[in-house]
């Protein structure tokens, strides 16, 4: 695995990522990524902040997230985007998860919205947003991803995976540290110019719903064909269009 040096060299090289910390344990990297947020002139540190263990890892709705210490992926991404359509980040994510997941995984991941990527039926990978803690435009963007843990507790041993269970290889984390930077990059920067659509079409496949009868949860329950999507908007039968930031829960 690359040491920290050379990984935060590869960042400031291939991405808008300018600093890496990365500690042995810490209660959560969302709330590292609190610290000493602005350089001298007063501008945000784009940064990245993985830790091998976090003692209270966080997921949506304050539900807690499991790692195994050194075995895992447990990162923060700290950004700063003027967003033209902020709410489409929540989708475009899981799309540079995969990503970044896939060469390793050599099989298609699963996306199931909001916010998990699942290989082979498991969950392997979950995102967490934090929006405006830092100021206007800013995200925390928490990311676990299970990488060479090869258990798991009693309640998620049959729901959750890892990349080196699924391959029987073990993962460099480092070097997914540097790939998972550079998808994001890349997806930060498609939003940014307005130019989602190749992302939108990997969302759409991966979802794998198009063409599917499907139950979709907001504050109500809607029932139909999933017609068309995209990072905004979904579209059932009969041209029922619903907002995607809406949406809790959508499955066949």
């Amino acid at each position: 695995m690359p040491d920290d040096t050379q990984i935060e060299t590869l960042l400031r090289e291939r991405t808008r990522f300018r600093h890496l910390r990365h500690v042995p344990s810490c209660p959560s990297t969302q709330e590292l990524a609190l610290e000493r947020p602005r350089d001298a002139q007063g501008h945000l540190v784009e940064a990245v902040f993985w830790a091998d263990h976090q003692t209270r890892g966080r997921g949506r709705q304050q539900r807690e997230w499991h790692d195994e210490p050194a075995a895992d992926l447990a990162v923060t991404f700290r950004i700063e985007a003027d967003l033209p359509k902020p709410l489409e980040l929540p989708a475009a994510l899981p799309v540079a998860v995969a990503l970044a997941c896939e060469p390793l995984a050599g099989v298609p991941l699963r996306i199931k919205w909001p916010n998990d990527v699942f290989l082979h039926g498991r969950k392997l990978c979950g995102v967490l947003i934090d929006a405006g803690t830092l100021g206007p435009n800013t995200y925390l963007i928490g990311i676990g991803i299970n990488c060479n843990r090869v258990r798991f507790p009693p309640d998620l041993e049959t729901i959750a995976t890892s990349l080196a269970l699924a391959t029987g290889r073990e993962v460099d984390r480092g070097q997914l540290l540097v790939a998972l930077a550079t998808q994001i990059d890349a997806a930060l920067d498609a939003l940014l110019t307005r130019r989602p659509a190749a992302l939108e079409e990997v969302f759409r496949d991966r979802l794998g719903l198009m063409g599917r009868r499907v139950r979709v949860e907001n504050n109500e329950v809607h029932e139909g064909t999933l017609r068309a999507m995209n990072f905004t908007h979904l579209e059932l039968d009969g041209g029922r269009s619903i907002a995607l930031a809406t949406v809790r829960s959508i499955r066949a």
